[in-house]
């Protein structure tokens, strides 16, 4: 399965990520990117990190959120950038597993298969 995009607000989507990953005891992933201007994500490492990702998700259930423009992302009080999310960078793959912890990959590491690979699989 594709990734798909959330539709959840923030705090039911990390709600619902808890949950899904207890009651499946398989862990949910949460694909963030920085957000599409004239059909292409704005930031050069989201970019990069597409082809993988979404090679990688193929038959996975993933979900995709756009973090916002280069100013909405830069704000501070971005709602990606709060608890329990703690966005730092783009592109980030959060993963919670079924004992509710909340591990992340970040920037670079995204595209690198060998750590993508260790950190889905």
């Amino acid at each position: 399965m594709p990734l798909k995009q959330a539709t959840l607000p923030s705090d039911e989507l990390a709600k619902s990520l808890v949950e899904q990953a207890a009651s499946t005891q398989e862990p949910q992933y949460l694909v963030v990117y920085a957000s599409l201007v004239r059909g292409k994500s704005w930031c050069p490492d989201c970019q990069d990190a597409e082809p993988f990702v979404n090679k990688k998700f193929a038959g996975k259930d993933a979900q995709l959120i756009y973090a916002g423009s280069v100013s909405e992302w830069r704000n501070p009080s971005n709602q990606w950038r709060q608890e329990p999310f703690n966005v730092t960078n783009l592109p980030t793959i959060i993963k919670v597993t079924s004992n509710g912890k909340w591990h992340k990959l970040v920037e670079s590491d995204v595209y690198n298969q060998k750590k993508l690979d260790a950190f889905v699989n």
